[in-house]
């Protein structure tokens, strides 16, 4: 009979999971007190939050969810930590694998990232795309050029315009003179 406080951990962990855009889980076992607070600190500053929890308690959470697979049952072998990114998905994605250049710890193992499973392989690739705000701004730079060439074309022409007429303006101003 499952007690009251792992019953409590469960909710906790199904509702985190409910809420996340991602989550990932990764094997920490090596990190000191201080890296895991540092590694804490980093990942709640990219919008995610990272949880320890017994494994069986996870796979129930998931389970729970409509959100375990077969990658994930294996993933969650061994201390495992758990990511969640709640703003950006990939936020916190890229923390972690931030983190994880200076020592090799940890290591991320599987993960869902809206609601898709993906591999360490993946979650490698993903933490290396540019940030949201980062694709928003190439994207609207893009946009912005032909719109800025244009205008300058206009302008152009508009000051084209502009001499042309002073031209003519000072050629009969000088027939007129003659």
């Amino acid at each position: 009979m499952p007690n009251e406080k792992k019953l409590e951990k469960v909710a906790e962990l199904k509702e985190k999971i409910s809420q996340a855009k991602s989550v990932v889980f990764a094997e920490y076992h090596g990190l000191n007190a201080n890296q895991v607070n540092d590694l804490r600190a980093k990942v709640r500053e990219a919008g995610g939050e990272m949880s320890v929890a017994k494994n069986t308690l996870v796979k129930i959470a998931l389970q729970e969810n409509n959100a375990s697979s077969k990658e994930i049952e294996e993933g969650l072998e061994g201390p495992v930590a758990t990511f969640f990114g709640f703003e950006d998905p990939i936020a916190p994605i890229k923390a972690l694998a931030e983190f994880a250049k200076k020592i090799e710890l940890p290591k991320m193992k599987v993960g869902l990232v809206d609601g898709v499973v993906a591999t360490a392989e993946k979650l490698a690739i993903l933490s290396q795309l540019p940030s949201k705000e980062e694709l928003l701004a190439r994207v609207v730079g893009g946009m912005k050029s032909p719109l800025s060439g244009f205008v300058n074309v206009i302008g152009g022409t508009r000051k084209n315009l502009v001499y042309v007429l002073s031209a003519v303006a000072g050629k009969k101003s000088e027939q007129s003179e003659a």
